[in-house]
C-alpha cells in the first residue's frame, strides 16, 4: 500500500477503536490526537501480528517461508555445548517459552546448531544460537547500497521516499 493512509481505510480493516493492552506505552512521533493518531490505530488494527508474549517475541501469524540458500552443502549437526546444571535450566526454560509461543516447534531434521548463553551487562542472560556453521556454507546475497548523495538529490523535496 502506497500513499497516504485515511481513517475510513483503518475502519474497513477492522477495529482501530478498541485500546492496545499497553498503548500507554506505546510512543510513535507526535501524536497530537492523544493516543488516537494514525500508527496506533494501524497497530489496532493489526494488534495480533503485535502481539508479545511476555518476554518472549512474538511468533508470526503470516504465512512466510524463508529459503536459505546453501548450495550443495550437506547437512550440518553440531554436538551440544556443555552448560552448568542452571544455565540447563536457563535453556530449557526458554525452550518451553519459545513452543508455547509458536516462535520454534519441534523437530527431528538433520540440522542442528548449538545454544550459546550471552550474560547481557544487566546480568540477564540472553538465549542465542551459535549459526557460525552455517553462516559459512551459505551463499552471499549482493545488493548494493545507494549512495546517499544521489538518493538525497533524486528525493528533492519529496514528501515520500520509497527507495
Amino acid at each position: 500500500m502506497n500513499g497516504v493512509l485515511h481513517r475510513d481505510q483503518l475502519r474497513e480493516m477492522g477495529d482501530s477503536e478498541t485500546p492496545l493492552e499497553n498503548e500507554d506505552e506505546v510512543h510513535i512521533g507526535i501524536d497530537d490526537e492523544g493516543g488516537g493518531g494514525p500508527m496506533n490505530r494501524l497497530l489496532r488494527v493489526y494488534r495480533e501480528q503485535a502481539k508479545g508474549t511476555g518476554d518472549c517475541p512474538p511468533a508470526t501469524v503470516l504465512d512466510v517461508e524463508h529459503h536459505i540458500d546453501i548450495g550443495d552443502a550437506v547437512p550440518i549437526l553440531m554436538k551440544r555445548r556443555r552448560h552448568a546444571q542452571q544455565e540447563d535450566v536457563v535453556v530449557e526454560t526458554n525452550v518451553m517459552k519459545m513452543l508455547a509461543a509458536g516462535v520454534i516447534e519441534e523437530g527431528n531434521g538433520a540440522w542442528g546448531f548449538p545454544v550459546v548463553l550471552v550474560r547481557k551487562k544487566d546480568g540477564e542472560i540472553r538465549f542465542c544460537v551459535d549459526y557460525t556453521a552455517l553462516n559459512k556454507i551459505t551463499s552471499k546475497d549482493v545488493y548494493t547500497i545507494p549512495r546517499i548523495d544521489e538518493t538525497l538529490e533524486a528525493s528533492g523535496s519529496a514528501a515520500y521516499l520509497r527507495l
